[in-house]
C-alpha cells in the first residue's frame, strides 16, 4: 500500500489556505534581503532555519528539531541531522562557501538509520546563499541562490497547506481507501498490543480528530505529527503515555492547564465536547503501534472527508460484524441522490429566487432552524454530508447578504454572530456506541472545516472550538426507543438514512424480536429488517410536517413484500414523494457489499411536494428524471394497487405451474458434461438431460441419475452409479433436515419430482433485467427440470405466448421479487396474480398463431441460444417480428384500443385489471406460506 505523505489540500479546500502565496512571497523576499551576506554556519544557522519556517506561518520547534540523531550508512558512525521535519524534509547546513554536492551526499547517507516514519520525501542542503534540493518521490532535484527563494517557494507551498501538484491523489476513492486502510493497521497493531477492543475503538475515534486536525487548521499543521515523533521512542514504550497528556491537553481549557506545562504540548487547541472526557486505559506501546501510527499521520487527511468515517469503521470491524449489523456505508453520490429531491433542491431554488435583503434573511433564518433525524446514522454519513450542504447555502447567503449590505452602507456583524447552522440540530439513532462515537467527531470536524470556508470568504478567522454545541447522537435501538424522546416528530424537518439491510436469512435472533415488536400482529418473517424504518417512519411523519426518504433493498418494492408493507403506509395517509428505482450501491469500504437498491422518498399526504422518477437504464450509470403526477409503491405512474400472492391462478386461462425436481443429493445425482460414465457403463440406461435455468438460457448442458425404480443389476454392475449413489445417502444421512433424512434410505431418487409425463414450458426462475421479453421455451418430457425451473403443461401453445407477450413481462418485473437485478419469476407472486381477461375462441386462436410464429422464428437460428437471440443489439428480425406480433394480440385483450409502448403503460392497464380479476374471482385465496422446504 502507498502513504501519501502530508501535501496540503485537495483543490476542493484550496480556499480555506489563509496565506495568500502573494504574501509568502513577499514575506521570502524580506527574509532574503535580511540574510543577505551571512556566512557562520554554527551560529546563525538555527535562526536562519527558524526564519524560513516563519515565512510560511509555521513555528520551527513544533514541527521540526535540530541535530536529530543518525548513522552515516556508509561508515556506521554516529552523527547528526542539522535539521529533521519527520516524514517530510531533512536539512543539511553548511559554512558559506562549503561544498553542497558534499552536504546532500552526507544527508542522504544519515537517511537509512531513520525509522521509515520519518523518512522525508524532500532533502535540502544550504550555505546561507545557496539552496540545494532533492525530491525523492519523483527523482527530480536542483539548485537556486538566496536571492532566487521567492521564484521557488513552489517547492515549500505545502508547509502552508498548498497541494503539490504531482502528489495529489489522481482517484478520490483511493484516498478514501487508504486513508481507512491506515488506520486499520493502527487498530490491528493496537489489539495485537493487548489492548482493549471497547477503549481500542474510542482510542482510535480520537486518534481520528487528531490526524484530521493535524491538517485541517485547528492546530498548527503537522503539530501532532511532530510531537509523537520527537517525543517518542522507537520502541513505543513511552508512545501510551505521550498521547494520553495530548489527550488530557485537549481536553483541559487554557485557565485550567499547569503553568509549568510544555510549550510543545500548549500549543494543542482546547476542544471540549465529550470527545476527551472519558478515562481510557493507557496503551502500551510497542514498535508496531508506534510504526502503524506515525504512517497514519504522515498522510494527508485533508485530501479526504469526514463523510468516509463510515468505511473506516466497517474496515475495523470483522465480517461477521458486518452482516449482523447490516454496515453498508453511503457513498456522497448516494446521500445526495437521496437529500437532493428531499430537500437540498428546494431550497437551492429558494434562494435563487431570494433577490431582496428581507428575503435572503427570511431564508437564513430557515435554514438555521432547520431539524435533521437520521434514525439509522451509523458512522453519520448522511448528516455529515447534509450539514456541509446546508452550510454551504448559508455561506451563500451570508455572502449576497454582504453584498446588498454594503451598497446600503450596513455594518456586518462578525461570523461568529453570522454564522448560524450548528451542529445541535442534527439528530441521530445508533445502536452501537463506537460508530455513534464517529459520527461526534465527524460533524465536529466537518463543522470546522466549512468554518475555515467561510473564514476564507468573508476574510475572518472563525473556529467553534471549544465547541460550543453538540450533535444529538442516541445510542440505542431506533426500532425499540421512542425517536420523539430524541426529537419530536412536531420538530423534525426532515428524516433520511440507509437503514441495515439484513434480511430473513441473514438477521440475528434480536433483530428478528425487533421486527415482531413493531409489526406486531401483521409481523411475516420474510420481511426485511429494514421495512422496520418504514413502518416507524409511517407513524413519524404522520405526527408532524417531516419529509422522509430511505435508502433500501429493492425488495421493498417488488414481490410479496409490497402488499404488507405500503398497505400499512398507505393506510396512514402517507405518499411517495420521489423514487429511485433499483440502481447499483456503492461504498468505499473493504469487504463492501454489493447490493442493488432503490430509494423512496414519502411523507403525509398533506404536504404537497413535486413528483419525480428517477430511473437507471444503466444500473450502474446516473439516472433519467421523469416528472410524474403519482408515484405507487411499485414506483411507478400508476394506481395505488397492492398485488396479494395466491395459491392458484386468478386467470381461468392459465394453467399451474409447478415447482422443478428438487435433487437434494449434495452435487451427486447431477452429472457435468464431462464427469459421464464410459460409454458402455449400465448407468448410461438411467442418465438424463437435466435442465436449469442456465442452461435453458445458455445452451449449456448438464445431466442428472433419473430412476423412477431401483435396479439392483445396474448399481452392482457399474462402479460410477454405485460410487454416486452411496455419496448421495451418506450426503442424506447426515442432513439436518429430517425430511431429507428420511430419503437417504432411497438415494436413486430425487427428494421431490413433479416431472411432466407430457411436453411442457420450461420457465426460468431467474432471467436479466437487460432481456426486452421473458424467455421461455417447449421442452420435451425426457428433459429432466432442475428446481431451477417452474414448469406448465401447453397443450396448444397459448400459455407459451403469454409467457412471452411484454404484457406478462412488465407484470413480471413489476410484482416480481429480484435477485440482485435479476427478474424473479414466482408462481404464487406473478403467474398466479396476473391478471388475463376471458378471452374469446378467436383471440386464443390468435395468440397461439402469433406464439407458432416466435417458435418457427427461434427454429430458423439452431446455432443460437435464447441468450443470444435476445440480446439488445443483436436481436434477429425474425424473433422481433413474432414478439411483436404477440404483444399486438395480447395488447387488444387487456386494452383493445389501446398501443403500450412502456412498462408504466402496461401497468397503468394491468393494475385495473386486477383489481377487476379480484372482484370477479371470489375464490382465489390469498397464498399460504408453505412451510420451508428442508435444507440440506
Amino acid at each position: 500500500m502507498t502513504n501519501t505523505p502530508k501535501t496540503g489540500p485537495t483543490e476542493g479546500l484550496d480556499a480555506i489556505v489563509t496565506v495568500e502565496k502573494s504574501e509568502l512571497r513577499r514575506r521570502a523576499r524580506q527574509f532574503s534581503k535580511s540574510w543577505e551576506g551571512v556566512k557562520s554556519e554554527q551560529a546563525e544557522k538555527q535562526t536562519f532555519w527558524n526564519d524560513f519556517f516563519r515565512i510560511f506561518g509555521v513555528q520551527r520547534r513544533q514541527v521540526a528539531i535540530y541535530e536529530a540523531l543518525a548513522k552515516r550508512s556508509s561508515t556506521g558512525r554516529k552523527g547528526w541531522l542539522d535539521l529533521l521535519h519527520p516524514g517530510q524534509m531533512g536539512v543539511e547546513h553548511k559554512s558559506a562557501g562549503g561544498s553542497l554536492d558534499e552536504a546532500m551526499g552526507q544527508l542522504i547517507d544519515y537517511l537509512p538509520s531513520l525509522p521509515p516514519a520519518e523518512h522525508p520525501w524532500l532533502l535540502v542542503v544550504s550555505d546561507f546563499s545557496r539552496f540545494q534540493w532533492k525530491n525523492l518521490e519523483t527523482g527530480s532535484a536542483g539548485s537556486f541562490l538566496l536571492a532566487e527563494l521567492p521564484d521557488n517557494l513552489e517547492l515549500f507551498w505545502w508547509l502552508a497547506g498548498y497541494q503539490v501538484g504531482h502528489r495529489e491523489f489522481g482517484d478520490e476513492v483511493a484516498a478514501n481507501l487508504t486513508a481507512t486502510e491506515l488506520l486499520a493497521e493502527v487498530y490491528d497493531a493496537l489489539i495485537a498490543s493487548g489492548y482493549p477492543a471497547g477503549d481500542a475503538r474510542e482510542w482510535i475515534t480520537r486518534l481520528l480528530f487528531c490526524l484530521f486536525a493535524d491538517d485541517a487548521g485547528v492546530w498548527d499543521r503537522s503539530a501532532f505529527h511532530a510531537y509523537l515523533a520527537l517525543h517518542t521512542a522507537p520502541d513505543g514504550h513511552d508512545l501510551g503515555d505521550v498521547i494520553a497528556r495530548v489527550f488530557r491537553v485537549l481536553n483541559t481549557s487554557p485557565d485550567r492547564r499547569p503553568g509549568s506545562l510544555d510549550e510543545d504540548l500548549a500549543q494543542f487547541t482546547y476542544i471540549n465536547g465529550d470527545l476527551f472526557a472519558a478515562d481510557l486505559w493507557p496503551v502500551s506501546g510497542t514498535a508496531e503501534v508506534r510504526r502503524t501510527l506515525l504512517a497514519a499521520c504522515a498522510f494527508n487527511w485533508s485530501v479526504i472527508s469526514p463523510a468516509i468515517f463510515g468505511s473506516l469503521f466497517q474496515n475495523v470491524m470483522t465480517g461477521k460484524e458486518r452482516r449482523q449489523l447490516g454496515a453498508h456505508y453511503t457513498t456522497e453520490r448516494d446521500i445526495l441522490r437521496t437529500i437532493r429531491p428531499l430537500f437540498l433542491d428546494d431550497l437551492d431554488a429558494e434562494l435563487a429566487a431570494a433577490v431582496s435583503l428581507p428575503k435572503l434573511r427570511a431564508f437564513h433564518e430557515k435554514i438555521a432552524n432547520l431539524k435533521f433525524f437520521d434514525p439509522a446514522c451509523g458512522c453519520g454519513n448522511f448528516l455529515v454530508i447534509t450539514y456541509r450542504e446546508i452550510r454551504n447555502l448559508e455561506t451563500e447567503c451570508l455572502r449576497r447578504i454582504a453584498e446588498k449590505e454594503q451598497k446600503t452602507g450596513q455594518r456586518a456583524m462578525s461570523l461568529a454572530f453570522l454564522c448560524k447552522v450548528k451542529v445541535d440540530h442534527f439528530y441521530g439513532m445508533e445502536v452501537e456506541e463506537f460508530p455513534a462515537r464517529i459520527a461526534r467527531t465527524a460533524l465536529y470536524l466537518i463543522d470546522h472545516l466549512e468554518n475555515r470556508r467561510v473564514s476564507a470568504e468573508f476574510g475572518d478567522h472563525y473556529m467553534r472550538f471549544p465547541i460550543p454545541a453538540v450533535p444529538n447522537i442516541h445510542i440505542g435501538n431506533a426500532l425499540r426507543d421512542n425517536w420523539n424522546a430524541l426529537l419530536p416528530a412536531g420538530e423534525c424537518d426532515y428524516l433520511f438514512g440507509n437503514p441495515p439491510f439484513a434480511g430473513q436469512k441473514t438477521r440475528a435472533a434480536d433483530q428478528t424480536a425487533d421486527m415482531q415488536l413493531v409489526w406486531g400482529p401483521t409481523y411475516a418473517r420474510w420481511l426485511d429488517y429494514v421495512t422496520g424504518w418504514y413502518r416507524l417512519a409511517a407513524d413519524y411523519v404522520t405526527q408532524g410536517r417531516a419529509r422522509a426518504a430511505f435508502v433500501s433493498t429493492n425488495s421493498v418494492t417488488q414481490g410479496e413484500q409490497v402488499a404488507r408493507v405500503w398497505r400499512t403506509m398507505l393506510d396512514k395517509g402517507v405518499k411517495i414523494d420521489f423514487a429511485h428505482r433499483t440502481f447499483a450501491w456503492t461504498s468505499e469500504a473493504r469487504g463492501k457489499a454489493i447490493v442493488h437498491v432503490i430509494i423512496v422518498g414519502f411523507s403525509a399526504t398533506g404536504v404537497q411536494t413535486k413528483r419525480s422518477i428517477y430511473d437507471y437504464p444503466d444500473i450502474k450509470g446516473e439516472p433519467v428524471v421523469e416528472r410524474v403526477t403519482h408515484v405507487n409503491p411499485y414506483l411507478l405512474d400508476a394506481p395505488d394497487v397492492l398485488v396479494e400472492s395466491s395459491t392458484r391462478p386468478i386467470s381461468p386461462a392459465l394453467a399451474p405451474v409447478q415447482y422443478g425436481n428438487k435433487p437434494s443429493d449434495g452435487g451427486n445425482l447431477v452429472v457435468e458434461a464431462e464427469d459421464l460414465p464410459p460409454v458402455h457403463d449400465p448407468a448410461h440406461a438411467y442418465i438424463r438431460p437435466y435442465l436449469g435455468a442456465r442452461e435453458l438460457i445458455h445452451g449449456e448442458e448438464r445431466y442428472c441419475i433419473w430412476m423412477g425404480q431401483p435396479d439392483a443389476d445396474a448399481v452392482r454392475n457399474s462402479p460410477w452409479l454405485r460410487s454416486r449413489l452411496e455419496q448421495v445417502r451418506e450426503f442424506r444421512a447426515k442432513s439436518t433436515a429430517a425430511d431429507t433424512r428420511k430419503l437417504a434410505s432411497i438415494p436413486w431418487r430425487f427428494f421431490r419430482t413433479p416431472q411432466p409425463t407430457v411436453p411442457y414450458i420450461a420457465i426460468p426462475r431467474h432471467v436479466s433485467q437487460a432481456r426486452e421479453w421473458f424467455t421461455v421455451a417447449f421442452v420435451e418430457p425426457r428433459v429432466i427440470a432442475s428446481d431451477a425451473l417452474f414448469t406448465v403443461t401447453d397443450p396448444d401453445g397459448f400459455i407459451f405466448s403469454i409467457l412471452s407477450s411484454g404484457m406478462f413481462t412488465a407484470w413480471l418485473r413489476t410484482i416480481g421479487g429480484r435477485l440482485k437485478s435479476d427478474l424473479r419469476f414466482s408462481g404464487p407472486m406473478v403467474y398466479n396474480s396476473f391478471p388475463l381477461p376471458q378471452v374469446t375462441k378467436k383471440q386464443r386462436d390468435t395468440v397461439i398463431g402469433a406464439g407458432q410464429l416466435l417458435v418457427a422464428a427461434r427454429s430458423a437460428h439452431p446455432d443460437s441460444p435464447l441468450a443470444g437471440l435476445y440480446d439488445r443489439l443483436a436481436m434477429p428480425e425474425d424473433v422481433l417480428a413474432a414478439h411483436r406480433a404477440i404483444d399486438n394480440c395480447v395488447d387488444r385483450i387487456f386494452a383493445p384500443r389501446s398501443k403500450p409502448s412502456s412498462v408504466t403503460d402496461r401497468m397503468n392497464i394491468l393494475f385495473p385489471a386486477y383489481e377487476a380479476a379480484l372482484g370477479r374471482l371470489v375464490t382465489a385465496d390469498p397464498v399460504k406460506r408453505r412451510r420451508r422446504l428442508p435444507s440440506s
